[in-house]
């Protein structure tokens, strides 16, 4: 069986703190430097199967699943385009802060809007099938710059960027800093027992912590906490008894 690092309080019975050899941070204290996030480091754009490649009369690479598949921003930035266009039925852009461009096409459903600044790993859309598509695929291209008409080699691109395609969201994110243990675990559109499940996780995970806040306090496997930790490219909260940290309120993690 396994032995948890983590105190079973919320980071304030401090005589379990101290027995432990820990001291965690409270929501008081919880405004620490967030890990900062590697230039060079990139977010998986949507899990699935790579269909067709780059090539001359192809100027980015399809990656298909089924319809709702969430697809993330591969790179922090500011959304330049979301909207319907001739051929993608809808599709957006997205100017990354070095400069370079990535293009998201065919999806059934955008969640991000002009000027919106997004975070890398931040989901943007839901995979579809709109435009000239025979199958629900996301169609990902890699601009050197808003100015530049021909793609670039996406997957290359990606792998510069420290993903490999097929890749698996979460696993690319930049500053990925925990780990999550345990199986079934629930990732919730909100820091509530009561909110909707967006994603079930089957066993341990590398995510990227954004943030973390006070929700519902939970009770499980012996502790309870009632801090949530926001996991961007998951699109929800996952209680911090499920991150495998011995402190209670991540240290390091801004609060949301």
């Amino acid at each position: 069986m396994r032995t948890l690092k983590r105190t079973k309080s919320m980071g304030l019975l401090v005589a379990t703190v101290v027995a432990a050899g820990l001291v965690p941070l409270t929501a008081g204290t919880a405004g620490a430097a967030p890990v900062a996030a590697a230039a060079a480091t990139g977010s998986c754009p949507t899990a699935g199967t790579v269909t067709q490649g780059y090539h001359s009369g192809h100027d980015g690479v399809d990656i298909a699943n089924n319809r709702g598949t969430p697809i993330y921003s591969t790179g922090a930035g500011t959304v330049i385009v979301s909207g319907t266009a001739s051929g993608y039925g809808q599709w957006i852009r997205i100017r990354h802060d070095d400069g370079t461009v990535t293009e998201y096409g065919h999806m059934y459903e955008r969640l991000v809007s002009v000027n919106q600044r997004v975070n890398s790993g931040q989901l943007i859309a839901r995979m579809g099938s709109e435009g000239q598509s025979t199958g629900p695929h996301l169609h990902f291209e890699a601009h050197a710059s808003t100015a530049s008409t021909r793609g670039m080699d996406p997957v290359s691109y990606l792998s510069a960027r420290g993903v490999n395609l097929p890749c698996t969201p979460g696993s690319g994110t930049p500053g990925t800093n925990f780990t999550t243990w345990g199986t079934s675990v629930r990732v919730r559109q909100e820091p509530r027992l009561n909110a909707a499940v967006v994603r079930t996780l089957t066993g341990p995970t590398a995510v990227y912590v954004q943030c973390q806040t006070r929700g519902d306090s939970v009770t499980a496997e012996g502790h309870t906490n009632d801090a949530w930790s926001y996991i961007p490219a998951l699109g929800g909260y996952i209680t911090n008894i499920y991150i495998d940290h011995p402190a209670a309120w991540l240290p390091g993690v801004n609060q949301c």
